[in-house]
């Protein structure tokens, strides 16, 4: 039906516009400076910001219509005040031209499997129901935190209800790509062409190439987009700032996108380690611990602050599965000797010890041990998980390198010079990923691609090439990303229609199971529900529980989930 597809268009620009007010906000909360950025950063502002209110509130409120009505009300009001009073009405132009250009990711009819599980269901419950504590009690889904549950549970609205609880990676797409955009058209007018400037055309081809599909994001990919961001401005701020304003404007938006990733994904938190090498450049720590900026330390505390108390609130830990966060045993605390074992199970997981079709005959706690997982991995994983990846990863290098050698000239470009350190920051990481947790969807793609980016950018940069000639070839690859990314997603739809009889004619809502649910507990008046035959919770009645034996009392004000093994 045709008014589902409007409704469908409409709800997502609100959401955008809403986001940027929320951004534009927060912009001027921490420094009127950093509304100079481009729109694509006041959008990820706001994606914070909102998320951080969403995570406030629902202690205090179910994210229902009005709850969500009041909250995009602001947001569209402080939207149309930013734009009213600033010069980026043009920006706010491109971005719905690029939204446009995008926005066929967003049909979806099949989501991941996690999605059904829980991604789902969590953002729901939060929508219907006040925060409980002890929700990890309800199923593992619920012990695993990520900031984009609650961000989609402030998009439960009338008539899309919670069809749009996919759309968060899109958001994350969009602005990278405006972000991206937005830096190599200035780059290029102002002749800021370096090793940064191949950097992240680089990084354009491959995210929308190799990232195409919005459905299979989860709470993983839209962490390892914003790496990206992390370390483009990272080397910005290492080799090309000198003036200390510019430098702390993006220290800040490295703070913040730091601490969004860390709040989608914990293991994230590692890459804080970045700032403290920027500190020591022109002894920025001096400038920066000023009262000025007490407010961005005071958000960036706030988000720690708020993700450990969910994480806690949830399981007893502060940062579950990690067994030594668990310090204080409460009411609804996971036991440690089960909290040990899906550290185990998560680490035997990473390490191609198990999955849908194969399980290693090794006992996990020894398979774990001594690289004695090498070999199951490299059959199970790298081929051909991380084999594509680097294929993918070296032949996007390739091409653009050998497009910008055909057309340069024999003379060289004076380049700054980089040390060969710089390599080893991205490679330690690298190699952290790979002695910890060594699953693709855990930082893999993108900590292959920075590496081989970085020194792709670094030969590439050394050719003079007519100016003229550069903004064709740059036109090309952009063209080149974008129709790779509609392609793949034509492909995708045309597929779906085939294998599930997706009719995106009729609707372009995603599929949704209809499962029985029954009452599994009922006390002072609220019910918590589970599915039958074992069937997962998808969009059923919540909180929808797969622990069956569950107690219901008080913490505070907030209603406390308990287990009942007795």
């Amino acid at each position: 039906m045709i008014e589902n597809h409007i409704i469908f268009f409409i709800y997502t620009i609100i959401f955008i516009q809403s986001t940027i007010g929320y951004g534009y906000v927060f912009s001027k909360i921490i420094g009127k400076e950093v509304l100079q950025n481009n729109l694509g950063y006041i959008g990820l502002f706001g994606f914070f910001f909102i998320s951080l209110i969403s995570i406030f509130t629902s202690f205090f409120f179910a994210h229902n219509y009005l709850h969500n009505i009041i909250l995009h009300f602001i947001g569209l009001i402080a939207s149309i005040f930013f734009f009213y009073n600033s010069i980026k009405l043009n920006e706010l132009k491109y971005l719905l031209i690029l939204t446009c250009v995008l926005f066929i990711g967003l049909y979806v009819y099949k989501n991941h499997d996690d999605f059904a599980y829980y991604h789902l269901t969590y953002a729901l419950n939060l929508s219907e129901n006040q925060f409980l504590v002890g929700m990890g009690n309800f199923s593992h889904g619920y012990r695993t935190f990520s900031s984009l549950f609650y961000f989609h549970s402030i998009l439960y609205m009338p008539f899309i209800e919670f069809y749009l609880f996919h759309s968060g990676p899109f958001f994350i797409l969009l602005f990278f790509n405006f972000i991206i955009l937005s830096k190599l058209k200035k780059n290029f007018n102002s002749n800021q062409i370096n090793f940064i400037f191949y950097f992240l055309l680089l990084s354009l081809l491959f995210i929308n190439i190799a990232f195409y599909r919005i459905a299979e994001h989860g709470t993983d990919r839209s962490a390892q987009i914003l790496l990206i961001l992390i370390f483009s401005i990272f080397f910005e701020i290492l080799y090309f700032e000198k003036k200390n304003e510019i430098i702390l404007n993006k220290l800040k938006i490295l703070l913040i996108l730091v601490f969004l990733a860390s709040s989608m994904k914990a293991i994230y938190y590692l890459y804080f380690l970045l700032i403290p090498i920027l500190f020591f450049k022109e002894k920025i720590f001096l400038v920066f611990f000023q009262k000025k900026n007490i407010v961005i330390l005071f958000f960036i505390s706030s988000s720690l602050f708020l993700n450990l108390s969910i994480n806690y609130l949830n399981t007893g830990c502060f940062l579950y599965p990690a067994e030594k966060t668990c310090i204080i045993k409460q009411e609804w605390s996971i036991p440690k000797k089960e909290v040990k074992q899906m550290s185990l199970h998560y680490e035997w997981w990473s390490k191609a010890g198990g999955s849908a079709g194969y399980k290693s005959k090794i006992k996990k706690e020894i398979y774990v041990e001594n690289f004695n997982w090498i070999n199951n991995w490299v059959k199970r994983h790298f081929f051909n998980k991380v084999s594509d990846t680097l294929f993918g990863i070296i032949f996007i290098s390739l091409l653009v390198l050998l497009t910008f050698k055909y057309f340069a000239n024999h003379k060289k470009n004076k380049t700054i010079k980089i040390h060969k350190l710089i390599f080893l920051i991205p490679i330690l990481f690298l190699f952290e990923w790979f002695f910890n947790h060594p699953s693709m969807r855990y930082g893999g793609y993108v900590l292959f691609a920075i590496p081989i980016f970085l020194a792709t950018s670094l030969i590439i940069q050394k050719f003079n090439i007519k100016k003229i000639v550069m903004y064709k070839i740059l036109i090309f690859f952009i063209i080149i990303s974008l129709a790779s990314y509609n392609i793949r997603n034509i492909s995708r739809i045309s597929k779906e229609r085939t294998i599930y009889s997706y009719d995106l004619v009729r609707s372009p809502f995603f599929f949704i199971d209809e499962v029985n649910s029954d009452i599994i507990l009922e006390k002072n008046g609220f019910k918590i529900y589970s599915t039958k035959n074992n069937k997962m919770c998808w969009a059923s009645k919540t909180p929808c529980a797969y622990n069956r034996n569950l107690d219901l009392g008080n913490f505070l004000w907030m209603g406390m989930i308990l287990r009942n093994d007795k």
